[in-house]
């Protein structure tokens, strides 16, 4: 992935200098010292063998700026926007996908059923923009700045109260998938001989659910938990350009307009290695939820 990225970042018409009107021998000094005058494999050779040592080279528009200490902070931001979203999406999404389940066909099911629909057809770019619309517009004026949201991320890591809003719009989406997912494999599981069999020996309601039906209907939700947070990843650039927030996301559309070659490669690499982390995690997830599964 790395290698695609560097080779299509570096098939970009024009350079990093372009901007800053140097021609000549002064453009081809700048390309020599940052080694772009060199063909590309040998570019991506020298990038890849000083990446696997963790530095992914140096800024070119900061001119030097060490990048692998501003990937790790953006990286940081990122999995605090990204773990607030996965909490609201397994919390909320579980949640109400036992609630569905266990009032079936009530006005109970049929409210939460609806929302999850809503949630799951409006993206999430949509809901970070009505977010912001609705409470850092519409509320100020209403109350007349009693309560708002700040338009503006404070310092590296914000606040609660400024994370709350990305958080839900990045996380509402998946959510919603979630208590689908969970609604059905309980109606599922809650029917099964050995729930019937737990309930007529007297075993508490919330023993049973919990115990014997929630840990058998979580597995099919385990296997979605790999795309889910692959999509909690990716439409974290969109949500964080849209809020200000300083992240990968923010860091890799402004190294790309600003042609930044090694920052687009770092971060781009970085989003892939979290993905594969992901997905590992969520496959060893399931020895935890079904013991019956070994590797």
């Amino acid at each position: 992935m790395s290698f695609v990225v560097f080779l299509g970042i570096h098939s970009l018409p024009g350079n990093t200098f372009v901007n800053e009107r140097v021609r000549g021998a002064s453009l081809a000094l700048l390309l020599h010292e940052y080694g772009l005058d060199r063909p590309v494999l040998v570019q991506y050779w020298d990038f890849i063998s000083h990446a696997v040592q963790g530095n992914f080279g140096v800024s070119i528009v900061n001119r030097g700026e060490p990048i692998t200490p501003i990937v790790l902070r953006e990286l940081s931001v990122s999995a605090e926007l990204g773990g607030a979203a996965l909490l609201l999406t397994i919390g909320m999404g579980v949640t109400f996908g036992v609630i569905a389940a266990l009032r079936q066909n009530t006005w109970v099911d049929y409210s939460l059923t609806t929302f999850a629909i809503i949630g799951y057809s409006v993206p999430s770019f949509v809901i970070a923009s009505l977010g912001v619309l609705i409470f850092g517009v519409w509320l100020f004026d209403v109350t007349g700045g009693a309560f708002y949201y700040p338009l503006t991320w404070d310092g590296t890591y914000g606040t609660v109260v400024e994370l709350t809003v990305p958080a839900v719009a990045l996380g509402l989406f998946t959510s919603s998938l979630v208590a689908r997912i969970t609604r059905a494999s309980m109606l599922d599981v809650i029917h099964q001989d050995y729930v019937r069999t737990a309930r007529a020996k007297g075993v508490k309601n919330r023993v049973v659910v919990v115990r014997h039906a929630l840990r058998n209907a979580l597995i099919p939700v385990t296997s979605v938990l790999g795309p889910l947070i692959i999509s909690i990843i990716t439409g974290s650039v969109v949500i964080e350009n849209i809020f200000g927030i300083p992240g990968l996301g923010k860091e890799f559309i402004n190294s790309i307009l600003s042609h930044d070659y090694n920052v687009t490669v770092a971060v781009f690499t970085m989003y892939a290695l979290l993905v594969g982390v992901a997905n590992l995690a969520v496959d060893l997830a399931y020895t935890v939820i079904d013991p019956r599964i070994r590797y």
